[in-house]
């Protein structure tokens, strides 16, 4: 049976998880990686790939944590937090580059003053989004470099009871699912309406979410 003080902690729990998606480093990761992508459905999906990835690692320190007493050194953490950071570089070049050999290919498929563009979509690149696992590992990645927030309340919590605290762990990573999988679903339709209207303002916009991604993770080294 749960404890009474077992809601409020759940409830705390949920908040943080879903507060915790929209920290900077997750939500412009997730923009770097559907940078350019289609299909609101395959948005969708990176962030909540994404997500799992963060929960799976939160939900596996939290168990040894709870299980065995033990946390993860701080060396750990540390050297996670600078593999963000490079990562979160690496993200926004790829983008950068992504970007660039599009604007290449409409170039080399312009026929004299006839302003038509268009894409040319491979079934292996169709392949390639089923099966890129790169969301996955960048959320496993900010999972152990950003669990803070949510492992920080596991000794208080633990001492409710251990039901407690496996339901909060839970609910923390339900909480992120669901605030980065909505977060998917709008830049989808946000990218998908921006192209629409105006090709140059989507590309402008792919350009700047690329450097900021850049810029962050140089910050985030930095600092």
């Amino acid at each position: 049976m749960l404890d009474a003080l077992s809601t409020p902690i759940l409830v705390t729990g949920l908040g943080l998880g879903l507060l915790h998606a929209f920290d900077a480093d997750h939500v412009m990761a997730v923009s770097s990686l559907a940078s350019g992508k289609q299909k609101t459905k395959t948005i969708a999906r990176y962030a909540s790939l994404w997500a799992v990835g963060h929960g799976s690692v939160l939900l596996m320190m939290g168990f040894i944590a709870i299980l065995f007493g033990l946390t993860f050194p701080s060396i750990v953490s540390h050297w996670a937090e600078l593999f963000v950071g490079v990562m979160l570089i690496g993200l926004g070049a790829m983008s950068l580059r992504s970007l660039y050999k599009e604007r290449l290919h409409l170039k080399a498929h312009s026929h004299g003053d006839i302003h038509h563009a268009h894409f040319v979509q491979h079934s292996h690149v169709n392949a390639t989004n089923s099966h890129d696992h790169r969301p996955l590992l960048v959320g496993i990645a900010h999972g152990a470099a950003g669990s803070a927030p949510a492992l920080a309340l596991l000794p208080a919590i633990n001492q409710s009871s251990a039901l407690s605290t496996i339901l909060y762990l839970v609910i923390f990573s339900f909480g992120l699912l669901v605030s980065m999988s909505l977060f998917g679903i709008l830049l989808g339709y946000s990218q998908k309406g921006l192209k629409k209207i105006h090709e140059k303002s989507f590309d402008l916009f792919r350009g700047i979410a690329s450097l900021s991604t850049m810029g962050l993770g140089v910050y985030w080294i930095a600092g």
